[in-house]
């Protein structure tokens, strides 16, 4: 089976409900893939959660497989960062990190934001944006 890491926006899409996210990553998990996430994307997870949804993010993020970042993850990240910057692309340090991450354990990263992660050597799965149903 599979790594997919799931970016800060699926997670969020996830805990909010949007139902084709949701979809999504509950058909992943149930094909037996192993879900994924990182440092950074649990930070950007928990600078968006107030105080009553804490407990509801911890309990979907230590139900995913945790990612480290290794040196070589960032040392990858400076290098993608460096060399888009030299054509004209701005990348967040953070976007750099969650990719290096993903492409050296060999996931796919699950995201609604693909123009931020232009690197040719990542694998994609793009989040099918819908509207949130009720609720």
């Amino acid at each position: 089976m599979g790594l997919y890491l799931l970016d800060t926006d699926a997670v969020i899409d996830f805990f909010k409900g949007f139902p084709s996210s949701v979809e999504l990553i509950q058909r992943l998990f149930q094909a037996g893939e192993t879900l994924c996430t990182c440092a950074v994307v649990m930070a950007e997870v928990y600078a968006g959660l107030n105080p009553t949804e804490q407990s509801r993010g911890e309990d979907l993020l230590r139900s995913l497989r945790f990612f480290a970042t290794s040196p070589g993850a960032a040392k990858q990240a400076g290098l993608w960062r460096y060399a888009f910057a030299r054509q004209g692309v701005q990348l967040a340090t953070t976007d750099c990190l969650i990719a290096a991450i993903a492409h050296e354990r060999g996931a796919t990263l699950v995201t609604g934001n693909l123009d931020d992660y232009p690197m040719f050597e990542l694998r994609r799965l793009p989040l099918p944006r819908r509207q949130r149903g009720p609720g």
